[in-house]
């Protein structure tokens, strides 16, 4: 009885947690990414490339966008963007990268910085940004997770 009282528990409780996230798919560059229900949008881009999201107590900001790369392939594209942010102040402390898909993350004084990326067809990335305050790492470490698991692009480029 009591295993299954704590299984009606959990399916009881599965809803509510997909509940938590909204998906998003970008008609401009293809990719997909689900964001947290409790982010507001705050501006969307005129040009279809992405938007910038709050969180409900303005705290953190995500930013989901896509772009054309600047350099001459995926992997020098996402470099510049990392040593951009470093020269904006971030102490990269993580980076790690495959055939497809990039991750960094940092700090500046409060404040922790996330990026994904992930190739796009025809020399584009699909890209999430969060920067959010060191003092709620523990509350948005489950969010960057499923932000990972989730920016993906079309089938077709993968």
């Amino acid at each position: 009885m009591r295993l299954s009282l704590a299984l009606l528990l959990l399916l009881a409780a599965s809803p509510a947690l997909a509940a938590d996230w909204k998906p998003y798919a970008n008609p401009r560059f293809g990719y997909v990414i689900d964001l947290p229900s409790d982010f507001a949008t705050v501006s969307a881009a005129d040009n279809g490339d992405g938007m910038t999201l709050q969180s409900k107590d303005g705290k953190a900001k995500l930013l989901v966008f896509g772009a054309n790369l600047t350099e001459e392939n995926f992997a020098a594209d996402t470099a510049k963007r990392k040593q951009s942010d470093k020269d904006a102040g971030w102490a990269i402390s993580y980076d790690k990268s495959a055939k497809g898909w990039a991750s960094y993350s940092g700090t500046r004084k409060d404040r922790i910085l996330y990026v994904r990326a992930v190739s796009l067809c025809q020399d584009a990335g699909g890209y999430f940004v969060l920067d959010y305050p060191k003092a709620d790492a523990k509350l948005y470490d489950p969010i960057v997770a499923h932000l990972v698991k989730t920016l993906a692009g079309p089938p077709h480029c993968r």
